[in-house]
């Protein structure tokens, strides 16, 4: 086994030959192990494959490396999963593109009934935490793994509500698991390690270069059923990661927003262009999805706060006037300063309200 495993991470070592062209010459023999006693046969070798990529496999193998790597994995008990291993992610293995290897941290259970990615901006705004939340409660029933990557903003908050939840979640990384990525998400990516965890396909002393994080966008989506945008402009890496769903088949669903908010544009673009669903609520992606649903009651306890009548009527005038000062609240609702103040705690508690600066209370 150790064998098969040095000599799958020498061949991913090997330039001048693409991971899809790898992937085949893996199938083909069968095993690493066999691809490097093609290679023992000197001229015999790689019968069955053309002069290029022969002469590449003839030459000399990066095996100290590989052993090098082989023994870094093994003293930090990380796994390496090759394309022919069953706990290969299920979903990804179905893309073209998809990496020979991955190194894994934490739990190799991916191949769950329901996974999704969900992804956005590093500067979200305060409505990016209620729709995740909502979100995951929603799906909750479902057991539901969740997959991001681990950045700053809306991938770090995903992580994070889906630790709360008891969800498992996974982080892909456009690094080697020899350092955490950014530095601020280490203790969040240690807990992750508890109940979801972290994988990617570069080998130790890898850094965080821009090349390889749409390398890294291509495994978030691929090993989803769907990938959800909440928040993002034009050009980033959630917008590589919406296209790259779409052209391997997958659903994609965009959170809408304000038309003239830069962290709208990316969502407006992909529903504007038809490469994504118009996300409304939990419900809406269950049924797009054909996921089960639980009963209503269920879902009305989950989703629905049942407030009090003058809860709904100072929740009611925020949204309509929003965002709306303290005492404009108080003036207009004839609500004195201490019953007011107790009514808007409430709704801040549950996630109804924002207190903004200069005392202005915006809605969700």
């Amino acid at each position: 086994m150790s064998d098969e495993i040095v000599f799958t991470i020498a061949l991913s070592m090997i330039a001048g030959i693409n991971d899809v062209d790898k992937k085949r010459i893996l199938e083909l023999y069968g095993s690493a192990v066999q691809v490097f006693k093609e290679h023992q046969k000197q001229q015999n070798g790689f019968s069955e494959l053309n002069l290029f990529y022969k002469n590449i496999l003839m030459a000399a193998w990066p095996l100290k490396e590989a052993e090098a790597e082989f023994n870094f994995i093994t003293k930090h008990q990380i796994k390496c999963i090759s394309v022919l291993d069953s706990n290969y992610p299920n979903r990804l293995v179905q893309c073209k593109d998809a990496p020979l290897l991955l190194y894994v941290k934490g739990s190799d259970q991916f191949n769950l009934p329901q996974l999704i990615s969900i992804v956005g901006t590093r500067q979200p705004t305060v409505q990016v935490a209620k729709v995740v939340q909502e979100l995951m409660e929603g799906l909750a029933h479902l057991k539901i793994g969740i997959v991001s990557g681990l950045a700053l903003g809306v991938d770090g908050i995903v992580h994070q509500t889906a630790l709360k939840m008891n969800l498992p979640t996974w982080g892909v990384l456009a690094h080697g698991l020899d350092k955490i990525y950014p530095n601020e998400h280490r203790k969040l990516a240690i807990e992750m390690i508890q109940q979801g965890g972290l994988l990617t396909e570069c080998k130790k002393s890898t850094v965080p270069l821009p090349y390889f994080f749409p390398k890294r966008n291509r495994i978030v989506a691929g090993m989803s059923d769907a990938t959800v945008v909440i928040e993002t402009a034009i050009k980033g890496g959630s917008m590589i990661t919406a296209s790259l769903a779409f052209d391997y088949n997958r659903e994609v669903f965009a959170v809408p927003g304000k038309i003239y908010d830069p962290k709208s544009k990316g969502c407006l673009h992909l529903i504007e262009y038809n490469k994504a669903h118009v996300y409304q609520d939990p419900s809406f992606l269950l049924e797009n999805m054909n996921w089960p649903i639980p009963d209503l009651p269920i879902i009305e306890k989950q989703l629905k706060l049942l407030l009090d009548p003058e809860l709904q009527r100072v929740l009611l005038y925020i949204e309509m006037q929003g965002p709306v000062h303290r005492d404009t609240l108080a003036n207009q609702l004839k609500i004195n300063a201490s019953m007011l103040s107790s009514y808007l705690l409430s709704l801040e508690i549950q996630g109804h309200i924002h207190l903004m600066a200069g005392n202005l209370y915006c809605k969700l």
